[in-house]
């Protein structure tokens, strides 16, 4: 073991070295910090100045720098924490405000109820508020229904149902969300996907359907809140990915994978959609070891403003687990993309339920109880918060009081 430290702290040395030649006089440490403020995108860019550069995120004083600088940010100021909760065995289903990063003093509060019923149940898309907005999606035991609800103002839109939903001879899943806010029109979008399948009563009759989507097994629609309607969307994109969504900085992204092959995917990227341009965009992943190995979990989350991948490589479950975080630098540029870091073992992780302020991911272990993982110190803390039985996620918010539909000015 000793050995090993010893080379380590050597080809180090030798990386820094490297970085250092090129600093044209500057001292190291100066030259480290001034890189270490930069985006991952601009630092992915400036890998062709030099060789050398190329080098620098395989240093850990350099690591430690730029982690520290990914939280010296702004990206959280004047934002809170929500915390929503569902009991499967109960069905309760409870939306908290959160005035602390400990979960000890948290406010329950009411949800929207548009329809006037006892048994909705809501889910909320993605992991941060737009503009002060939730997207959530509606549950009763006849229908699904999408409602846009200011927490702040209590304000509420129900978005009106696309006519593709309801198609004779058809059973109709909607399998994809997303919500973001397009910044060119000033308009803020739904972007879902349905899928098609024939069900019992169709009588090999669908070619009479007077529908032309009745073509398509699987395809994409969008809604904007400024015209009040839904349109479909012509693309031929992947369709094998996990559910979750993260919206962010006018973008959808889901998490894609297709095969295995022993230990490996076979493919595995990130598919991106542009609300304002409305296309979609795939960010392949490097072929390499520490993204494609098998893993037992994967969350997309934002880090300070940062798109980055969370992952659990299980070897032994469950008490010697490896953890991983990845961070994109551009969305697109399958090369931008860079280890941030490993923690091992991370033993009886569940599944991560959201990210904080101050370098804070939380995560739920088997017995239910919440953990709190500072990247910054990378520690682990116990919350002293326990849910059994329950599944929950936390949401970043921040509250605003314009009207769901603008300023009429």
């Amino acid at each position: 073991m000793e050995d090993k430290t010893l080379k380590h702290l050597e080809m180090e040395d030798n990386l820094a070295v490297g970085v250092k030649k090129v600093s044209i006089g500057i001292p190291n440490d100066l030259s480290f910090s001034i890189l270490s403020k930069l985006s991952v995108k601009t630092l992915k860019r400036f890998e062709c100045v030099c060789k050398s550069w190329t080098l620098l995120f395989q240093i850990s004083y350099f690591m430690s720098l730029f982690c520290k600088n990914l939280y010296n940010h702004s990206y959280y100021d004047y934002t809170s924490l929500l915390l929503h909760l569902y009991n499967k065995t109960t069905s309760s289903d409870v939306l908290y405000s959160l005035s602390d990063e400990r979960f000890e003093n948290k406010i329950k509060l009411d949800w929207p109820n548009p329809f006037q019923r006892d048994d909705l149940e809501f889910d909320i898309l993605g992991s941060h508020s737009i503009n002060g907005i939730l997207c959530l999606i509606s549950y009763s035991q006849t229908n699904t229904r999408l409602v846009l609800w200011n927490p702040t103002t209590e304000e509420f839109k129900v978005v009106p149902t696309s006519f593709r939903e309801s198609v004779p001879y058809m059973d109709i899943e909607i399998t994809r969300y997303g919500f973001g806010y397009d910044s060119d029109r000033h308009d803020y979008k739904v972007i879902r996907q349905i899928m098609y399948n024939p069900n019992s009563d169709s009588e090999s009759d669908i070619d009479d359907l007077s529908l032309e989507d009745i073509y398509y097994q699987l395809f994409w629609e969008i809604y904007s809140l400024q015209s009040n309607s839904w349109k479909k969307l012509d693309s031929d994109v992947p369709h094998n990915y996990i559910d979750q969504v993260l919206c962010h900085n006018g973008m959808c992204h889901w998490w894609g994978e297709e095969g295995y092959n022993n230990e490996n995917y076979d493919e595995a990227y990130l598919l991106s959609f542009d609300l304002s341009k409305e296309v979609f965009l795939i960010t392949p992943i490097p072929e390499d070891n520490f993204f494609r190995s098998r893993h037992y979990w994967e969350d997309l989350i934002v880090l300070n403003g940062r798109i980055a991948l969370i992952s659990n490589h299980n070897k032994n479950y469950p008490n010697d687990d490896i953890f991983r975080i990845s961070i994109l630098g551009e969305v697109g540029v399958k090369e931008s993309w860079i280890k941030f870091c490993t923690v091992w073992p991370f033993p009886f992780i569940e599944h991560p339920i959201g990210v904080g302020k101050n370098g804070y991911i939380f995560l739920r272990e088997h017995n239910g109880k919440l953990v709190c993982f500072n990247i910054n110190t990378q520690r682990v803390e116990e919350l002293g918060f326990v849910g059994h039985g329950f599944q929950g996620r936390t949401i970043i918010y921040e509250r605003s009081i314009i009207p769901i539909g603008g300023m009429n000015i």
